[in-house]
């Protein structure tokens, strides 16, 4: 089961959406395709065991998983990014921040691995790391790398603009008011979460797309108020 969200968009992945399991308690984000025109972008790839099930769903929609040319990790944390290690070695780029870089690379504590009771798969490929502001230009589009620290030292959203549509795939920094907070993860820095949200106040995108739950399809700014609420109702280690 896939769907085509705004624009160039798709949902592949996710255990809330795409139930490719649903005996694993660690639940797989949200997985997105984005279709350049040229090749795909994946953004977030799962935890492991789902990586089949999110090919065949590209694969459903008549597209091409050879023709799968990125993938953007939005953090370093287990659901996010441990299927990295399998998704490089079919010869698709791994892009991250430098801090999701570094902990996909040593699989530590900062991946939250142990958080489901499993351990990193080793990544031992080249992982290409991207710095505040870089652009990403893949096809007809060019997505934007945000350093938005704090849910994990390596957060980083990626904006894309489309027909003047600016969207924003978040990971786990902005999520839907209906839906708590992840604060009890390792590095979790409230100070640096609040700066991050704050940044994106000054120019909200207009469509989120965050990294669980549901999609925030119009006004965004309201979205990112609301979970500015929620980590300022915290204190710095999540306890209220």
């Amino acid at each position: 089961m896939t769907m085509r969200l705004i624009g160039p968009v798709y949902l592949i992945g996710g255990q809330d959406y795409n139930r490719v399991y649903v005996d694993w308690p660690a639940n797989d984000p949200n997985v997105y395709l984005i279709d350049s025109g040229d090749t795909f972008v994946m953004v977030d790839c799962g935890c492991g065991e789902s990586l089949s099930g999110i090919l065949s769903n590209v694969e459903q929609m008549e597209f091409e998983v050879r023709d799968i040319s990125h993938l953007l990790l939005t953090h370093e944390h287990f659901p996010h990014a441990a299927a990295a290690a399998a998704v490089q070695k079919m010869g698709i780029e791994v892009l991250a921040s430098e801090a999701a870089a570094d902990a996909v690379r040593s699989g530590d504590l900062r991946t939250a691995a142990f958080w489901y009771n499993r351990q990193f798969p080793s990544y031992e490929g080249p992982l290409t790391e991207l710095e505040d502001g870089q652009h990403i230009e893949v096809g007809r589009l060019s997505l934007k790398a945000l350093a938005l620290p704090g849910h994990s030292p390596g957060s980083m959203g990626y904006e894309l603009v489309v027909d003047d549509c600016r969207m924003l795939f978040c990971g786990d920094v902005v999520r839907s008011p209906l839906l708590d907070s992840f604060r009890g993860r390792p590095d979790y820095d409230r100070e640096c979460y609040v700066s991050s949200l704050k940044t994106l106040l000054e120019e909200p995108p207009e469509v989120l797309y965050p990294g669980h739950g549901p999609f925030c399809l119009s006004h965004g700014r309201t979205w990112i108020q609301e979970e500015l609420k929620k980590v300022l109702s915290y204190g710095p280690r999540g306890v209220s």
